[in-house]
């Protein structure tokens, strides 16, 4: 026992991860996971613009649930939602408040995006504020030989919903995307990370330092094997979601396919990176286990990042997995292509190309 101290004491790293990291994990957690999201972004297009339609954004302002963005068409409602600019979008038709004077039922359409089940059932909750008693009571007529308190008729309007992308909000189709973002990251972390600590313990890596290869080259060599390991993985896992579960693929699997090569690119080279910082191949495993708990929790795979404490919203920005989600709900569930995908393509390339300079520039040859 006395030995073992003495091992433990020799790595100071070591002790600071084992106590630090479920501190802050804990206390990260503690304060991010919620499952009732807030401000869900919400798309309006108000044709109408009346004293009838201010009074239903007014009412959904008040009840906190959405954050209100106006825009000029019904087209621009569906297209924030396929890009993910907004979770939910509120049609008011132009002859809204002249049904509603004449006696007759309004219509409102409400459009909810089904990619996330969470969002997309708190999103209807929070629109049944609408058609509320209490709310409908607020549509009086405004006539001064009206009778106090008429209603203009039985129920003033009517509420549509259309759910978009996934109808039936199957959970499979939710996770599944996610799921394979997982699966992958893990492989790809835990292969590499000990790839150079692995040669350090098994005492080959005086074989790497006689060699003439470059250090770059060497990285790109080191990684190549486990790149093909993992798309065959992500090849194998994305045909049995498709085949076995039923998860449609409704965009462009060969751009699915290319984006999922940056992602996987991108964790094999931080993999490699943590690889040259560990020192052995638990601490390795250690590293990467602290990665991939946060990505796990924080990307948006389980907890809606709508849900999360404002401040700790910009985390799901500096996570890898985040946007791999993106790319995967987009091309598979809503059919997206590069022109909505553009921006996780470059934060995907600047994550590879970032974390495999940075394994080239710590790779030294070198037994210290």
């Amino acid at each position: 026992m006395r030995k073992e101290w003495i091992h433990i004491k020799r790595d100071p790293r070591f002790l600071v991860i084992i106590f630090f990291a479920p501190i802050m994990l804990l206390a990260l957690f503690g304060y991010a996971l919620r499952l009732q999201p807030e401000h869900i972004p919400m798309t309006v297009c108000d044709e109408d613009k009346s004293y009838f339609s201010m009074m239903v954004k007014d009412r959904l302002i008040d009840e906190n649930a959405f954050r209100l963005e106006e825009v000029s068409t019904p087209g621009e409602i569906e297209r924030s939602l396929r890009t993910g600019a907004a979770n939910v979008g509120l049609y008011i038709p132009r002859e809204f408040s002249a049904a509603i004077a004449d006696g007759r039922q309004g219509d409102l359409m409400l459009y909810v995006d089904g990619t996330m089940p969470a969002i997309g059932i708190a999103s209807q909750l929070g629109a049944t504020a609408l058609t509320s008693d209490e709310f409908v009571q607020s549509f009086v007529l405004e006539d001064p030989e009206a009778p106090p308190g008429k209603v203009l008729a039985p129920r003033p309007f009517k509420l549509h919903k259309r759910i978009l992308f996934n109808p039936d909000l199957k959970d499979q189709n939710f996770f599944i995307p996610g799921i394979i973002g997982i699966l992958i990251m893990w492989i790809t972390l835990v292969l590499t990370s000990v790839a150079l600590v692995r040669e350090r313990e098994y005492r080959t890596f005086e074989q790497l330092i006689v060699t003439p290869v470059r250090p770059l080259p060497l990285v790109l060599g080191k990684i190549a094997p486990y790149a093909i390991i993992a798309f065959m993985d992500f090849f194998v896992i994305t045909l049995m979601g498709h085949l076995v579960f039923g998860v449609p693929v409704a965009g462009n699997p060969l751009l699915l396919v290319l984006l999922a090569f940056l992602y996987i690119v991108g964790f094999l080279s931080l993999g490699m990176c943590i690889s040259t910082i560990a020192r052995t191949q638990t601490q390795a495993i250690f590293f990467s286990v602290f990665v991939i708990i946060p990505s796990f929790l924080l990307s948006g795979f389980v907890f809606p990042i709508e849900a999360m404490p404002p401040v700790l919203q910009p985390v799901p920005s500096v996570i890898p997995l985040t946007y791999f989600l993106h790319i995967a709900r987009g091309v598979m569930l809503k059919g997206v292509g590069m022109e909505v995908l553009f921006k996780d393509f470059l934060i995907l390339s600047l994550f590879s190309v970032v974390f495999i300079a940075a394994s080239a520039l710590r790779f030294r040859k070198t037994l210290e």
